[in-house]
């Protein structure tokens, strides 16, 4: 082959050249708006409620599609906002495709952080059961709308972790996946406010949860604070309507000395809320729904 190379170096090289402009032509004369008309029109045929919306697309070396603003929101709300990622690059996976099954793996940029991972379908179609791995990092939940919408309360903080799952798109309360996240330095807005707090700051959050048959399992939940610290487990039955899933929670928490300073003015409720603080940390469980959850202190 080195032979054959040296003697023919000449038009050897002209051959690349030509395979290299030849490449170059295609990525920049490719037509795609056309391609990202097809991809918009096929993915909002599918018999879901979701409606797929990209500003902008072109291909992307070696089997990749590099997405611009690409936002994903319901047909029947088109202003809620499921997902928006400023950049998407997605791959095709070439050996899963000759094994008769698809696998895309993809890196995002989107609420001010990053998102990785890879989505792999036991058939080639995006209809066949899937699983799916996906990595976290530096995520702003404080600037995905959605959670606040779906859930009624405002959290923010900097959400990193990994999560998997495995399911269908038509199914998917019915798939089984588990997360392990951990969220820094935020906020999260009560629904019923614990004495004067309306709020409860953090510096760390760490949860770790299962999905399996319409049910999540909340295995962790420590949350560390400057004015108090807290646990909380146990499961949350999912329903359609996000916020009407019902909940059965138990936990603990147990303040800081810092809470009680911001919290004059309720003296006959604070001195009851020490007198129990003085058999250990205070525990409660919360029931109800998402939307409406009812807190009692035991």
């Amino acid at each position: 082959m080195r032979q054959f190379i040296s003697k023919n170096k000449k038009w050897f090289g002209y051959t690349v050249y030509c395979i290299i402009v030849t490449v170059g032509l295609l990525y920049y004369r490719f037509p795609s708006d056309v391609l990202r008309d097809y991809v918009q029109i096929r993915a909002n045929n599918l018999n879901t409620p979701l409606f797929l919306s990209i500003e902008r697309m072109k291909p992307w070396p070696p089997f990749g599609l590099r997405l611009g603003q690409t936002e994903v929101s319901l047909k029947d709300k088109p202003d809620i906002k499921l997902f928006r990622a400023d950049s998407l690059l997605v791959r095709a996976e070439v050996w899963p495709f000759f094994k008769g099954k698809g696998k895309y793996c993809f890196e995002c940029l989107a609420y001010g952080g990053d998102l990785k991972g890879c989505i792999s379908f036991k058939e080639n179609s995006i209809k066949a059961p899937f699983n799916t791995k996906i990595e976290l990092k530096n995520i702003r939940i404080g600037n995905y709308k959605y959670l606040k919408y779906s859930i009624g309360r405002h959290i923010d903080g900097i959400l990193r972790g990994t999560v998997y799952y495995s399911g269908e798109h038509k199914k998917l309360m019915d798939g089984a996946g588990e997360a392990n996240l951990t969220l820094l330095d935020g906020r999260v807005e009560l629904v019923l406010p614990i004495l004067t707090l309306g709020s409860i700051e953090f510096n760390e959050v760490k949860i770790d949860m299962a999905l399996k048959k319409q049910k999540i399992n909340l295995v962790r939940f420590e949350l560390n604070g400057p004015k108090l610290k807290g646990t909380l487990s146990g499961t949350i039955s999912l329903k359609r309507r996000f916020a009407k899933s019902t909940l059965e929670l138990k936990g603990t928490i147990k303040p800081f000395s810092s809470f009680f300073k911001n919290a004059e003015g309720v003296s006959r409720a604070m001195k009851l809320f020490k007198q129990r603080l003085r058999k250990g940390a205070l525990t409660f469980i919360i029931h109800g729904t998402l939307g409406e959850p009812k807190i009692k202190f035991t």
